[in-house]
């Protein structure tokens, strides 16, 4: 029956063209979705291959798009270049903030880079950073440790320092994550310690600082030798035996805290603060306002710490308070939001948090620092806005140590906010006070 077979036949282009056309549309959708995300700090293991994909994919889409009758070929043309379009904007916008911030020869550039640290890989990149005075310090990670000796690190900051003082600029903070048990960033070459939770467990309620101290005095030591002389470490967190962690991916607070009981955490973090002190290291107590109750991990998502202030100034607040004022300790503010005092924005970036209960309240005039301003729980509300918001909250230091390409659009923010008008002056000028202070007792 021919007229069967040639309706037959015609069918099969015809089914082949749809589908094909389905896939065009449905890759571009994914495409775009990609291509918004590009610079989101989440995505950066990706970035590299995504951006490269989606590149070659839209062009690979606009060329078939060009030799195939496919319709509707208007819609589908639009689609892939809007993906096009979005990646390379993004990768354009990114590349004009840091040669801007690269090549910015402000007065107020140095005074604005004081307030930033930065983690790297390659020691070239970042010593541009760290002679021109666009960062007042440098994270170092386990991507500067591992595989490495002592002598290498050393050397490494050490050169960074001559850098600094070639170029008449306060000596950089040197800092890293050196708590011991599972987050030991320095460990090996340094010695792999127990948690401070391991060393005061069975211990007695007089036995717990001077164990502390011991702890503390020894691993201060050894990071004062490399030139280390911050420390992001201890927790002040209280642990939460009850309450499920479930979205708590990365944090592992329960595994990291020290107690349960603040009439234990609280000697602890004392006497392990004195410890790292005969070393001349800085601790830095840390998460404020408390990650013990927190369910949600703030590495990937926003979060909130739901206890009324009372609650919290009676258990989880006795540690980061009773610490602060016995030690030279600084003080990492994460990203929870305090629903109690500032439903809207994380601790990190809200004046209420900071002005109102650290600065006032307690009457703390030390050095405050971000936890990873590149943490899902900043990124999804905007890190231009994050590091604008948290410096003229009274944080005195931003930390950029996960996705570290993000430093030049967050310091490209602050120089743009700092020539409008944006940044709080009175707020800034304390902050720098309390910067050099620090410089000075170092």
């Amino acid at each position: 029956m021919p007229g069967i077979e040639n309706t037959l036949v015609s069918s099969r282009p015809i089914r082949g063209g749809q589908v094909f056309r389905r896939f065009l549309w449905i890759s571009g959708l994914l495409a775009l979705l990609v291509a918004v995300e590009l610079r989101n700090p989440l995505f950066l293991l990706w970035r590299p291959a995504a951006t490269a994909l989606v590149f070659a994919l839209s062009i690979a889409a606009l060329l078939v798009l060009r030799l195939t009758p496919l319709r509707p070929r208007a819609a589908l043309l639009a689609l892939w270049l809007s993906v096009l379009a979005l990646a390379g904007m993004q990768e354009g916008i990114f590349q004009w903030r840091k040669q801007a911030v690269l090549s910015s020869t402000e007065a107020d550039t140095r005074q604005l880079g004081a307030h930033m640290i930065v983690s790297y890989g390659d020691p070239q990149v970042v010593k541009v950073l760290v002679e021109k005075g666009l960062i007042g310090g440098v994270f170092i990670s386990t991507q500067n440790a591992k595989g490495r000796s002592r002598e290498a690190i050393r050397a490494e900051i050490s050169d960074l320092q001559a850098l600094r003082r070639s170029s008449g600029l306060p000596p950089l903070i040197v800092a890293t994550d050196q708590e011991g048990g599972i987050v030991s960033r320095m460990s090996p070459p340094l010695s792999r310690m127990p948690s401070l939770a391991e060393v005061i467990v069975d211990a007695k309620p007089e036995e717990i600082e001077w164990l502390a101290f011991a702890y503390g005095e020894k691993q201060g030591h050894e990071l004062a030798s490399l030139g280390v002389n911050v420390n992001f470490a201890p927790l002040a967190d209280l642990s939460s035996a009850n309450m499920r962690h479930r979205f708590d991916f990365r944090s592992l607070i329960n595994r990291r805290a020290i107690d349960t009981d603040p009439d234990r955490v609280t000697p602890a973090v004392i006497g392990y603060a004195h410890g790292l002190e005969t070393s001349g290291v800085r601790a830095t107590l840390k998460h404020f306002p408390g990650l013990g109750r927190v369910t949600a991990d703030t590495h990937i998502f926003p979060a909130a710490l739901a206890a009324s202030e009372s609650d919290l100034s009676a258990s989880d607040w006795i540690p980061f308070r009773d610490g602060l004022r016995s030690t030279q300790s600084l003080l990492m503010v994460g990203h929870a939001t305090l629903s109690a005092v500032d439903p809207t924005r994380p601790a990190s970036r809200s004046s209420k948090v900071i002005q109102g209960i650290v600065r006032q309240r307690w009457a703390h005039d030390g050095v405050l620092v971000t936890d990873d301003l590149t943490m899902g729980a900043t990124a999804h509300q905007g890190l231009c806005s994050a590091g604008i918001d948290a410096i003229n909250a009274g944080i005195d230091l931003l930390l950029v140590s996960y996705d570290t390409e993000q430093y030049y659009t967050i310091f490209h923010c602050l120089l743009q906010a700092a020539r409008q008008g944006k940044l709080d002056t009175k707020v800034l000028a304390a902050s720098q006070r309390r910067l050099v202070r620090l410089s000075e007792s170092s």
